[in-house]
């Protein structure tokens, strides 16, 4: 479809079978709980992007995103080796300008941060970031459909997604004066495309993950509890490129030491899984107008998984991110 919201500024919440070329949310009719229309100049400062792209195998993840949040910015890139256990890591906040953009092309991404010291391109065919010594340039060949959803967001909000895992792909990664070779079926990225008028305070717990299988199938994860469940889920994992939908998730996990095991489950029991944090990167923003409290964590997964097809899929040693987040837009 061309665009999201229609010439009468509807849209249809649910899935999206089709690609949504357009996420156009400035043409939405936004209004206040009370029923009174949001001035068009301050409409454009309520809506926020963001653009996650990562790289996972046994030797390092790597992770990126640009955030637009209107009138602030961020930009962060990482590189975290698993085997020494060592993360490098450049972050950036800045004012808006021409040099950091979303477009709202989901189906053809094209995210920039571009400042002196960090910079990342997101594309849909192509990655590039650098930052001091570490830089990424990577090729990509998306294996699987994405799970696209467009869920509300408190009474007037809504929020469009994305999430695309797992991808092929082909390239290098550089940092501390190494070079590794990042291809499939040894490593493969996932990339998470989100837009909308989020709720002023959310949060969320993020499961993600994307390997090879050991019997050489493609496997991707994506699970969420928080932002963007009200009615739908974005819940869902692929093997082999075939979705399985999963129901909503529950996070268990000791607040006052994450590094402890986390348990992950659904309530459909198609998904049993624990998460072993090995490393984290975090943010704590206590502005004016923006608070954010997050840390995202590097580690495995081991498990169980049942795809609709009835089939039992074993995890074990999988890379990935468990992720908890507090945000005041």
């Amino acid at each position: 479809m061309d665009k999201l919201v229609d010439a009468q500024g509807y849209l249809r919440y649910g899935l999206y079978d089709e690609p949504v070329e357009n996420v156009n949310f400035q043409d939405y009719p936004l209004e206040t709980p009370m029923g009174f229309k949001v001035p068009k100049g301050l409409k454009g400062f309520m809506a926020n992007q963001f653009h996650f792209f990562g790289v996972l195998g046994q030797d390092i993840m790597v992770g990126m995103a640009v955030v637009d949040l209107k009138y602030l910015t961020n930009g962060f890139l990482y590189v975290y080796d698993r085997k020494t256990r060592k993360l490098a890591e450049a972050r950036k906040i800045s004012l808006p300008s021409s040099k950091v953009f979303i477009k709202t092309t989901p189906a053809t991404p094209e995210s920039v941060f571009s400042s002196r010291r960090l910079k990342i391109e997101i594309l849909h065919d192509k990655v590039k970031a650098s930052a001091w010594d570490v830089r990424v340039d990577v090729t990509l060949r998306p294996s699987a459909s994405p799970l696209r959803l467009c869920s509300r967001a408190g009474y007037r909000g809504w929020v469009y997604t994305e999430k695309t895992v797992p991808i092929d792909l082909s390239g290098q990664v550089c940092y501390g004066g190494r070079t590794v070779e990042v291809g499939s079926p040894a490593y493969r990225g996932l990339m998470d495309w989100t837009a909308g008028y989020m709720r002023r305070h959310t949060f969320w717990n993020w499961a993600a993950a994307a390997s090879t299988l050991p019997d050489g199938r493609s496997f991707g994860l994506n699970l969420s509890c928080g932002v963007n469940e009200t009615s739908f889920t974005e819940n869902a994992f692929w093997v082999d490129g075939v979705r399985t939908k999963v129901d909503t998730v529950n996070f268990v996990f000791q607040s006052r030491n994450l590094y402890e095991p986390w348990h992950v489950a659904s309530y459909d029991q198609n998904v049993d899984l624990a998460f072993y944090p090995e490393a984290h990167r975090e943010e704590s923003v206590n502005a004016l107008l923006v608070k954010s409290k997050f840390k995202q964590f590097m580690g495995t997964f081991v498990g169980r998984l049942r795809a609709d097809s009835g089939e039992t899929i074993k995890i074990e040693a999988c890379p990935g991110w468990a992720e908890d987040h507090y945000a005041k837009w």
